[in-house]
């Protein structure tokens, strides 16, 4: 796995997956997506930062437990069965730990992944464009 979408992919990951439901901080469930656009196209970016009524209650179940989840990122890896990087073009699997914090109480973690479609813009950018398979 090439280095630079390595980082793109884990960046992405971290930003997707992390969320801080304690007062003054995320307002919403989609805030994370609007961070993780940074690392994406134009249209995927929209699509993660849109509200979604199928997220409203854990969203409310983190904000009553003023809780933080974060995204550690574990490994980054060619899924198996995909073809190799391309200059252009890479699928990328991205293992990481989420843990969920409330202010009070016990944290819990557990071990996620998503896997990730890459391109290199014209602007030598590599970017998400698509989640494959979610």
């Amino acid at each position: 796995m090439p280095k630079d979408v390595a980082k793109v992919a884990a960046d992405f990951a971290t930003a997707w997956a992390s969320h801080d439901a304690r007062p003054g901080k995320d307002k919403s469930y989609s805030d994370a997506g609007k961070r993780a656009a940074a690392f994406t196209s134009e249209d995927l970016g929209a699509a993660i930062s849109a509200d979604r009524p199928s997220t409203a209650s854990l969203w409310r179940q983190w904000t009553a437990e003023k809780a933080t989840v974060t995204a550690t990122v574990l490994k980054v890896s060619i899924p198996d069965g995909a073809p190799a990087p391309t200059n252009t073009t890479a699928l990328a699997r991205v293992l990481y730990r989420l843990t969920e914090a409330p202010e009070k109480g016990k944290a819990s973690s557990d071990t996620k992944q998503v896997a990730l479609q890459l391109e290199r813009g014209a602007d030598g950018k590599w970017r998400v464009i698509a989640l494959p398979y979610a």
